[in-house]
């Protein structure tokens, strides 16, 4: 099965790099004016972050400049389904960070829309 962000396909090779960095909850302590501990646990309903790349995974730049453009587009969020078939309703993280991040395989001064880069990092998160 392959791995696609709304309509468009993404390199076979793509890795969810932190699939299991975050847990899906939340927590928040607090003391009690005695000293106690008191532990507070939610799931959370969204922004479990989602960075998807690797080594091997290669993509065309007419591929790559959809992605920037939907990156750039205010209030964008689509659907990622992965290759194990779950699916994810998803934003770009734009607050800190690149939400796309590439590399060129072959330097050329001016890229065809058919021209591979590596796609390094590709930062979302639930939404």
């Amino acid at each position: 099965m392959s791995i696609t962000l709304d309509t468009l396909p993404l390199p076979d090779d793509c890795l969810w790099q932190n699939e299991f960095d975050a847990l899906p909850m939340a927590v928040a302590t607090a003391r009690t004016l005695s000293g106690r501990l008191v532990v507070s646990e939610t799931a959370l309903a969204a922004g479990r972050p989602i960075d998807l790349g690797g080594d091997d995974a290669w993509i065309v730049r007419s591929d790559l400049l959809t992605l920037h453009g939907w990156a750039s587009t205010p209030g964008w969020s689509g659907t990622l389904r992965l290759h194990d078939g779950r699916a994810f309703s998803v934003r770009f993280r734009t607050q800190e960070e690149k939400a796309v991040e590439t590399a060129q395989v072959r330097d050329t001064a001016d890229p065809a829309g058919d021209d591979r880069y590596q796609l390094v990092t590709l930062r979302l998160e639930t939404c």
